[in-house]
């Protein structure tokens, strides 16, 4: 039985999507042309998955010096600065979505869950439902993936017992800290360029002023060894 059965038969509530599914050519594009080699070793050596938490770095400067990360750089963004660095985790459930002004890419070294969405339910409803409006995709380790701009997103689902680790690519500033005196109406703003809002379980990003506005019943899922 491969991975992405053994996980549907463990999560028998879900509807999970392969990234062969007519449906993911919304969400983005898919790229098999990259030779990922140098970037897996670099991952394998240097980037450990964290627990319990999960931690995400912006831009790792040895990271963004591999001649495979510039050439993806420039094929997808096209002459702008970029940044890119790791994220890694335990997330079993799905609790916030974000988006930003750009494309991000992810080179995913771990088999992981996806939960997408499209900007405009958010826009149009003002709430967003991740069940009910959201599609779950099984994206196995050595994807390279361009999520568009408009697709909401957020931290994977470990497939894996031992968590999930995986490439953020950004245009450069990306979620990175706004400047102390930074003013917008836009309540959905919490860093450069990144547009969040979360589940009421999140009391941590509440409390740091992060808006409410997933509904519905969480997503949660069981791992797999």
């Amino acid at each position: 039985m491969s991975t992405y059965e053994d996980f549907k038969k463990k999560n028998p509530d879900y509807k999970i999507l392969t990234i062969d599914d007519p449906d993911f050519k919304k969400y983005g594009t898919v790229y098999t042309k990259y030779n990922l080699s140098e970037i897996n070793q670099f991952m394998d050596t240097k980037v450990q998955i964290s627990s319990p938490d999960n931690k995400y770095v912006p831009s790792n400067p040895e990271l963004e010096e591999i001649s495979t990360i510039q050439e993806i750089g420039i094929d997808v963004f096209a002459g702008m600065p970029i940044e890119a660095g790791e994220c890694t985790g335990q997330s079993t459930s799905f609790t916030a979505i974000e988006y930003h002004q750009g494309s991000e890419l992810n080179i995913f070294q771990t088999d992981v869950i996806m939960v997408l969405g499209k900007r405009q339910t958010l826009d149009t409803k003002g709430l967003y439902s991740p069940s009910e409006d959201g599609q779950i995709f099984f994206v196995p380790a050595g994807t390279v993936v361009e999520f568009y701009s408009d697709t909401l997103h957020y931290a994977p689902i470990k497939v894996h017992e031992s968590g999930f680790k995986f490439i953020v690519m950004l245009i450069a500033g990306t979620n990175q800290e706004l400047p102390a005196d930074f003013k917008s109406s836009n309540p959905r703003i919490v860093k450069k360029n990144k547009f969040q809002v979360v589940d009421p379980i999140r009391k941590d990003k509440i409390a740091i002023g992060v808006k409410v506005g997933l509904t519905g019943k969480l997503v949660e899922m069981k791992q797999v060894k």
